[in-house]
């Protein structure tokens, strides 16, 4: 059993509500969001010039095309300032559907990262964590460093590493995954990790986001894995965008939830990078109901040796 599998036994989570700030765009990134917005723009004239005559234009439907432009730009500039409450209709409801468009638009911009980076090759892959429990006292951060065998875990924490023998890895519905090997053979396709992830209906889509948040936060997962993994998050029903948050340790990220049978799951990614940087979960239900679990990956990479 895993590190994510054992904490899963202690739902719980809270909203990071941290505002944060990002870096100013490059002008590369800020002259793609403008051919975005160009492209999109004279797309939608086209359309719209044989279809609608310009006096029976609707506006709010102009609005939700102006959002969905805006959103895109503002990824393709790297600007992480994204809220599902960004485009409402009239009286302040958000409009769901460009919600949707939103939170794809972030999650098909960090999968193109994560494939743009590199591919790891090394001995070992490290994991530092720092995880809290509601109640707990906290621990200081703990090193993982799993060999390519997966035939035992090297513990390091404070000053002192420990070897815990046995089988370890890690579980993409049905799949054991038990070996960096079993990773590489996993597809890469969005739409057949969507129905792996989803294979099992008892927390409905819950148990999807967070077999992901594991893989993406603790796996060897090579680049067009993650690209893969971050495209089905795209597909799953139920994600949804909270905007721009710090993490535990202060970094900041943009924030996906889902709310699920008996807690509510958040993830913190950095989409400059790809990585995932925080997940946490808030119980809802029970005697737990408001306690929470927290797991910051403070580093997460390949190790040629131990310590």
């Amino acid at each position: 059993m895993t590190q994510r599998q054992d904490l899963l036994d202690f739902p719980g989570a809270e909203a990071l509500q941290a505002a944060g700030r990002v870096e100013p765009p490059t002008p590369q990134a800020v002259a793609q969001a403008l051919a975005a917005v160009h492209a999109t723009a004279r797309q939608e004239t086209a359309q719209r010039s044989v279809v609608v005559p310009l006096g029976r234009r609707p506006f709010a439907h102009g609005r939700r095309i102006l959002a969905t432009v805006v959103a895109a730009a503002a990824v393709a500039a790297g600007v992480v300032a994204y809220s599902a409450t960004d485009a409402r209709q009239a009286g302040g409801h958000p409009t769901h559907q460009a919600q949707a468009v939103t939170v794809a638009t972030f999650l098909d911009h960090t999968a193109d990262v994560a494939y743009a980076r590199p591919d790891a090759s090394a001995r070992y892959w490290k994991v530092r964590t720092k995880v809290a429990h509601t109640g707990a006292k906290p621990t200081p951060a703990t090193d993982y460093y799993y060999a390519r065998s997966m035939d035992a875990v090297y513990i390091v924490t404070g000053g002192q590493t420990h070897k815990k023998p046995g089988a370890f890895g890690w579980r993409l519905g049905p799949k054991e995954l038990h070996s960096w090997s079993d990773l590489d053979r996993l597809s890469t396709d969005p739409t057949q990790l969507l129905a792996l992830m989803n294979s099992s209906k008892e927390y409905a889509g819950q148990s999807a986001f967070l077999q992901a948040g594991a893989l993406l936060g603790e796996t060897p997962a090579g680049p067009k894995l993650r690209a893969g993994l971050y495209r089905a998050l795209a597909r799953l029903h139920g994600v949804k965008l909270v905007g721009t948050v710090k993490d535990s340790a202060g970094r900041t990220g943009t924030e996906l939830v889902f709310n699920g049978v008996a807690s509510t799951d958040h993830m913190v990614i950095d989409p400059k990078t790809s990585a995932l940087l925080e997940t946490s979960s808030v119980s809802t239900k029970g005697s737990d109901s408001g306690n929470i679990t927290r797991i910051t990956y403070v580093s997460v990479g390949p190790a040629d040796k131990i310590g």
